[in-house]
């Protein structure tokens, strides 16, 4: 009788030591295999469920945007004015964006003929201030230009635009009856890459265009010194010859 009662004995305390299964030891739900009563359409339509559905999100990491971030606040047609809605312009960015851009303007258009009247108005009237619209704007120039004070040189440049106007207007006693006929750009616009100029960004340049008008009959012209594109138009930089002040 005593070898049973051992023997029962040492089965219970080796079960007691036997290690027990952990609670999560037990195979996924994902991973068991369907049930015997369900249909292989059924199974299927489980797995493409599971491979459709989206990845989990990090709720510290923003989405990006639909767009991949490639457009911005400002957007622009392309002859550069603020689309409806909008935020303005900003130099920097325009300079940025043009940075690489060869977009010559035409050599004809309505706004080139609008802005080259202004301009000769200006010189028949001797009124500077009416040029404007055909000089170079300064919040474009100051990126543009790579030299030490750029916004002091364009106050340079524009000071002397305005004396060229007036000095263009004394050419003659009087202009009565003077009329505009049309600009015409001079030589064939070159391309100007950046780092040549003192210029951080590449534009189209073109030398010695004529302001044509008519007096008593007679065909005559004006000479307008450079002209350089931005943004699809042309704009002066020098009307008379800068250098030789």
């Amino acid at each position: 009788m005593m070898k049973p009662v051992v023997a029962g004995t040492f089965a219970v305390v080796m079960g007691c030591a036997a290690p027990s299964p952990a609670p999560d030891a037990r195979p996924a739900e994902s991973a068991q295999p369907p049930s015997a009563g369900a249909s292989p359409e059924a199974a299927t339509a489980g797995a493409a469920e599971v491979a459709s559905a989206p990845p989990p999100t990090d709720a510290g990491t923003p989405g990006l945007p639909q767009d991949g971030g490639a457009r911005t606040a400002t957007e622009t047609a392309a002859d550069g004015t603020l689309q409806p809605g909008s935020a303005p312009i900003d130099a920097g960015d325009a300079a940025s964006a043009l940075s690489t851009e060869k977009v010559m303007p035409a050599l004809e258009s309505k706004d080139l003929t609008e802005r080259a009247s202004a301009l000769f108005d200006a010189i028949v009237k001797n009124e500077p201030a009416l040029a404007e619209a055909f000089w170079f704007p300064k919040e474009p120039f100051i990126p543009l230009k790579d030299v030490k004070d750029p916004g002091k040189y364009w106050d340079n440049l524009h000071a002397a635009y305005l004396n060229d106007v007036k000095a263009m207007h004394r050419k003659r006693k009087s202009w009565e009856g003077a009329r505009f006929v049309g600009f015409q750009v001079g030589s064939r616009p070159k391309w100007v890459p950046p780092g040549d100029e003192a210029n951080k960004i590449g534009y189209y340049r073109s030398l010695h265009g004529k302001l044509k008008y008519e007096l008593d009959g007679k065909p005559a012209s004006l000479d307008v010194h450079t002209i350089i594109s931005w943004q699809g138009r042309w704009y002066i930089t020098h009307l008379g010859d800068f250098k030789k002040r």
